[in-house]
């Protein structure tokens, strides 16, 4: 299988929540990188491959706590959760995720 990432990943622990039209998944973030993220869910409860959905993250950058709704698409569905594909995150999440992804 080959590997289609274009940025690292680092192996986390944070608490999300994944928004699809009016429905709410509370989730966790496994691993993340600059243009996406692995979340834990059961395959049910999620939307369907290619869906876009926003993933509600809180990041702790330089002792300064800041929530981000990041705008993405589902990619990948596994049994343990689903691969999202970030969109246009900003630049105020794009550099804590940069802080974040270098600094693990």
């Amino acid at each position: 299988m080959n590997e289609r990432r274009d940025s690292q990943r680092v192996p986390v622990v944070i608490d999300a929540v994944l928004n699809y039209q009016a429905q709410v998944m509370i989730c966790t973030v496994r691993d993340i990188s600059l243009n996406g993220a692995f979340i834990e869910g059961t395959p049910a409860g999620l939307p369907y491959f290619n869906a876009p959905v926003e993933l509600g993250v809180t990041i702790n950058n330089g002792g300064e706590t800041r929530q981000y709704r990041i705008p993405a698409k589902i990619r990948r569905i596994t049994e343990q959760g689903a691969g999202l594909s970030f969109g246009d995150v900003g630049m105020d999440a794009y550099f804590s995720l940069v802080s974040l992804v270098y600094n693990a």
